[in-house]
């Protein structure tokens, strides 16, 4: 085990770690001038000392499993957490901008990433996020690729602490077909991802007020575009250029999205590096585990707190 990069190995633990934290979470809805609307979150906890900007996976709506979440992310860190839909993935159901679409066909984020941005900036400047002393950037799945592309961007606000990726996907190429084969495999393990939620009333609670609640909207034309992002190794090549002190990174031991190999392949660039921060597997789930609130509190800790 390397000092500077730490490999843990976390176990299926079914105990959530503390209670739903008593942290307020304001909603906000986002219209950037020529831009579509999405829907944002920001979390406050008591005294802020800096500001996580936490970029969500595919088809995430913004209800109250995300909120719990959020609330979770604010307390472990001390910072605000501020959390938009996906441009393209909103309840709205704006559709991604054709230019824009055109450049991730392409297998390029950056477009993308770029307009992500824009609806950040727009929730800076309305004064809902404030407080940007240092910065720190988590991503799950999809997210992953969009906070390691807006990163060189997000430095502006203030000083980066750090990078934060649960289930990376875009690390390894592969054709489209095979991205569905691995995509519908750890689908296939999402009722165990959330019985491990069974025994947590206010989590279930959470968890069937969610489905109550809007789903986001997307067409087939954002979705192969989005995928053909997905299919590359563009995650990996803008993590190559970015200078960075700490990159903190998880997979769920079953994951097919994140597959091992490519997983430590990015590990062990981080490691030639120089580049701190621990390595986590989750032990006995796949890509879904950000849907267990139990492990989800145990890689918080693990990873940013």
């Amino acid at each position: 085990m390397s000092a500077l990069r730490p490999r843990i190995s976390l176990p299926l633990d079914l105990h959530l770690a503390g209670r739903r934290p008593e942290i307020e979470v304001a909603r906000h809805t986002l219209r950037p001038a020529g831009r579509a609307r999405l829907d944002a979150l920001v979390a406050t906890p008591a005294e802020p000392r800096g500001v996580l900007v936490y970029f969500p996976g595919f088809n995430t709506p913004l209800g109250p499993w995300e909120t719990a979440k959020c609330q979770y992310l604010a307390q472990a860190t001390s910072m605000q957490v501020v959390l938009t839909e996906i441009p393209g993935m909103s309840r709205y159901g704006d559709p991604i901008p054709r230019a824009i679409r055109a450049e991730m066909l392409r297998g390029r984020i950056g477009a993308w990433a770029d307009l992500n941005l824009a609806y950040l900036s727009a929730a800076i400047d309305g004064g809902w996020v404030a407080h940007t002393a240092t910065v720190q950037a988590l991503g799950y799945s999809t997210g992953c690729s969009l906070a390691t592309a807006a990163l060189p961007a997000l430095a502006e606000l203030g000083p980066i602490d750090g990078l934060n990726l649960v289930e990376p996907v875009a690390i390894s190429r592969r054709n489209l077909a095979s991205l569905e084969a691995h995509n519908m495999l750890d689908f296939g393990r999402m009722p165990l991802v959330l019985a491990t939620n069974l025994g947590h009333d206010w989590v279930m609670s959470a968890y069937r007020r969610q489905w109550r609640e809007p789903s986001v909207k997307y067409g087939p034309a954002d979705l192969l575009a989005i995928a053909t992002v997905l299919s590359g190794e563009e995650l990996s090549w803008h993590l190559d250029d970015i200078e960075l002190a700490r990159c903190a990174l998880a997979r769920g031991s079953r994951s097919s999205l994140c597959r091992r190999a490519d997983f430590e392949k990015v590990d062990a660039s981080l490691q030639a590096r120089g580049i701190g921060g621990p390595t986590v597997t989750v032990e006995g789930l796949g890509h879904q585990l950000w849907h267990s609130f139990p492990v989800v509190t145990h890689l918080i800790e693990a990873m940013l707190a």
